[in-house]
C-alpha cells in the first residue's frame, strides 16, 4: 500500500523521479513491471502497478452494468491510460497529454493513496490538502456515515 506525500520536480523531458519510499512498495514478482497511468479525479493523474490496475477495474468498472455511464466512464479513463515504466534512476515520462490534463508544471506532488500514486500539480495540491487538513473530522465522519 502506498502512502505520504513527495515533493519533486517535472524536467524538461518530462521527467519525474518516483520517491524510493513508493518504488519499494512495488514488487515486479508480485505486482508487474511498470505502471498504468490515467486521468485521475479533481485534477490529478492516478498511476497503478499492473497487478492494483487489474485490481481497481475488476473491483470497480468491470463488475458494473454495461450502461453508457460506465461506457463513457471507460473512454474517460480507461482510454487515456499508458503502461509505463521507471528509468535506472527511477525517472517515468508523463505522457504529454496527461502532463496537459493535470495541469503540471515543474513541481509535483507524488502522493500515497492505498492502491495507487496520485500526481498533483504542487501548487492545487497544496490548496486541496489545507482545505482537507481542516475538514478531517468531518471527512471521517462523512466516510463512517456513508458506510452504514
Amino acid at each position: 500500500m502506498f502512502s505520504g506525500n513527495y515533493r519533486h520536480v517535472v524536467d524538461e523531458k518530462n521527467r519525474i523521479a518516483i520517491s524510493s519510499a513508493l518504488r519499494e512498495c512495488v514488487s515486479v514478482k508480485r505486482d508487474g513491471s511498470g505502471f498504468y497511468i490515467t486521468r485521475g479525479l479533481e485534477g490529478c493523474l492516478f498511476m497503478f502497478p499492473p497487478r492494483l490496475w487489474d485490481d481497481f477495474m475488476t473491483s470497480n468498472v468491470k463488475r458494473l452494468p454495461f450502461t453508457k455511464t460506465r461506457r463513457n466512464f471507460e473512454r474517460a479513463f480507461v482510454a487515456h491510460a499508458f503502461r509505463i515504466s521507471c528509468d535506472p534512476q527511477g525517472r517515468i515520462v508523463i505522457p504529454q497529454p496527461l502532463k496537459e490534463y493535470a495541469g503540471l508544471k515543474r513541481d509535483v506532488m507524488l502522493i500515497g493513496a492505498l492502491d495507487r500514486i496520485e500526481i498533483w500539480d504542487y501548487d492545487k495540491w497544496q490548496g486541496m490538502d489545507e482545505d482537507n487538513t481542516k475538514k478531517l473530522d468531518k471527512l471521517a465522519e462523512d466516510l463512517h456515515k456513508g458506510s452504514q
